[in-house]
């Protein structure tokens, strides 16, 4: 029998396992403490990608247990040692390559902002656990957030604050996948994560295709000779010229601190398979 839990009853579970497991706070760039118990991070330097069709259900556009889950375990993953960078969608807004009421780059433009409007309910739940955060955006919105300068936000990424990247890359006809690929090159990630409401990679669609097979491993060749659907083209191209590796798991099935460490459940995508 399957056991399907709440939000709720993941949070407690993310509290749980923060009290148990985790034990400091050191910046990402520090060396870790040979004497802790836990191991080292497989990732260290992550770009987080959330889409925004996992923020919504089927009520609301804005499903608030969701943002208080992805909050807490930020915090966890936070209090690892791990630098994190999260690249946030809008579709649960608006997502401008589905709009056919505007002209395509005003779309884009209409989708942009609909991140920013995510990235800031995500940073004010990050906020409320006191985690150290911060918007950085691809369009400037005076008074509400600055645009992003790699120049200057690295090394507030690199002493452990939390940034959430919000407006895409500031140009329409790019998704929120470049985005995250062109953060992850900007910022010097170990890997982009991208959260998704399957557990990894899949031959075919796993919900049309019962006996489709899932890839613990595969290589950036693979995955284009076979047509897996991974990021989109762009994306994908920049995290391979850059040997960047993308990790694709389930956001609300396993923990994300598991993902940094143990790197055992979802698919990695990787240069040499």
């Amino acid at each position: 029998m399957v056991r399907i839990l709440s939000f709720g009853a993941l949070h407690d579970i993310a509290l749980a396992s923060e009290a148990n497991t985790m034990t400091h706070n050191s910046p990402c760039k520090d060396v870790p403490d040979e004497k802790s118990p836990h191991p080292e991070l497989k990732f260290k330097r992550l770009i987080l990608k959330i889409s925004g069709e996992l923020l919504k259900d089927e009520s609301t556009l804005f499903n608030l247990s969701v943002y208080d889950y992805i909050a807490q375990q930020i915090k966890i993953v936070h209090k690892l040692g791990a630098c994190i960078g999260i690249v946030i969608g809008g579709g649960n807004i608006l997502r401008g390559r589905d709009v056919r009421w505007l002209d395509r780059v005003d779309a884009d433009i209409c989708g942009m902002l609909a991140t920013i409007i995510n990235g800031i309910t995500l940073h004010s739940k990050i906020c409320a656990l006191n985690v150290p955060v911060r918007l950085c955006s691809g369009i400037q919105i005076q008074g509400v957030v600055d645009r992003c300068n790699p120049l200057n936000d690295r090394e507030t990424f690199d002493n452990g604050t939390v940034l959430i990247f919000v407006g895409g890359t500031g140009n329409p006809l790019f998704t929120t996948d470049t985005a995250a690929a062109l953060r992850a090159v900007e910022f010097k990630a170990d890997v982009v994560i991208k959260a998704t409401k399957v557990d990894g990679v899949y031959s075919a669609d796993p919900v049309k295709v019962k006996d489709a097979i899932r890839y613990t491993t595969v290589s950036y060749e693979e995955a284009i000779q076979k047509g897996l659907r991974i990021m989109d083209l762009a994306a994908f191209n920049t995290c391979k010229e850059a040997n960047i590796p993308i990790y694709v798991y389930d956001l609300k099935k396993h923990p994300l601190a598991r993902v940094i460490s143990a790197g055992d459940i979802g698919t990695l995508v990787t240069g040499g398979g």
